[in-house]
Order: C-alpha cells, then sequence, then structure tokens
C-alpha cells in the first residue's frame, strides 16, 4: 500500500469505519511507514482536541476592562449635512428658473409661474408636516430651524412677488410700449 492510498484511510480508521481487510491492511502500512504512523498520531491529537469541550478562563474584570477600554477609544466624528449648501442650492435653482420664465413667452411664463406656485406650496406642506413632526419629536429646532424657515418663507415671498409682476405689470408695460 502506498502512502497517499493509507492516507485517505485515516479518517475512517480513526471513526472506525473501515472493513477488517482495510484495516490489516492500513496497519501493516503503518508497521513499515514511521512518516504515516507519525501523521496517524498527529491526527489522534488534533481529533481529542477537537472532541472535548474547552473552557476558557477570563480574567474577573474582563466584562469592566474591556468596557473601560472601550470608553476610553476616541468618539468617532460625525459630519453634519450641510444644511446650507441645500439652502444655497435651492434658491439658486429657483431663481434659475425665474430667470428662465422671462426669457420664455408671456403664456409660458405663466404657466412656469403656476408651477413654481404649486411646487413652492408642496415643498411647504411637505416641509411644514416635516417641522410639525420633528417639533413633536425632538422639541425645538433652535436657531436652525428659524433660520431654514425664514429663507423658505423669503423665498416663497420673492417667488410670488415675481410671478404677480409678470403676470399683471409685464402685459400692461408691453401695452404702454405699442401705443
Amino acid at each position: 500500500m502506498s502512502c497517499s492510498s493509507s492516507e485517505a484511510l485515516f479518517e475512517a480508521y480513526l471513526d472506525h469505519t473501515l472493513t477488517p481487510a482495510q484495516r490489516a491492511r492500513l496497519l501493516a502500512h503503518l508497521n513499515g511507514c514511521g512518516g504515516c504512523k507519525g501523521m496517524l498520531e498527529e491526527l489522534r491529537v488534533v481529533d481529542a482536541l477537537l472532541a472535548g469541550p474547552r473552557v476558557v478562563g477570563l480574567p474577573e474584570n474582563f466584562t469592566f476592562a474591556t468596557m473601560a477600554e472601550a470608553r476610553s477609544l476616541p468618539r468617532p466624528h460625525v459630519s453634519h449635512a450641510p444644511v446650507f449648501a441645500y439652502m444655497v442650492s435651492y434658491l439658486v435653482a429657483a431663481w434659475l428658473l425665474v430667470g428662465a420664465g422671462f426669457l420664455l413667452a408671456s403664456s409660458t411664463l405663466r404657466a412656469v409661474g403656476e408651477t413654481i406656485l404649486d411646487v413652492t406650496r408642496e415643498v411647504l406642506r411637505t416641509l411644514g408636516s416635516l417641522g410639525h413632526a420633528g417639533t413633536r419629536l425632538a422639541g425645538d429646532f433652535g436657531s436652525l430651524g428659524t433660520f431654514v424657515g425664514a429663507a423658505i418663507i423669503l423665498d416663497v415671498a420673492v417667488a410670488v412677488a415675481l410671478i404677480v409682476g409678470i403676470a399683471v405689470i409685464r402685459p400692461r408695460l408691453a401695452e404702454r410700449q405699442r401705443s
């Protein structure tokens, strides 16, 4: 029997599932091969270690020491959302839409104005709901809530004034220029 074919039988030998003929051939090979005999002994040791439960002893203050070490670590840096950047982006986009409205025809401008009013109304409704829920959950928003609310109200007031101005005053100016 070769070493490679006997190594294939080691697991079955340790599990006592070999036939008597296979067992006899394996034992005959092990009597003459020291390498295979040493490998089989190592497998017996590994099986014995895996078969028995192992109790790992921990120091008495293991939990306390671990928690103390965790508390001593620096807190992770939390990055807050750049609310100011979002507000500036929103205002720039709104003003670009209004500026584009000046370039369009009056009927298209009126449709754009109505769309801006609809969008603004929905944004205010959504922000009002979120603000109400946030106030109920977290209390007062503080100065940030005041700033955001003031920016939105100012933006809506300017948009309404521009739409009214464009929808009412522009046609009157056009009539004056014709006459």
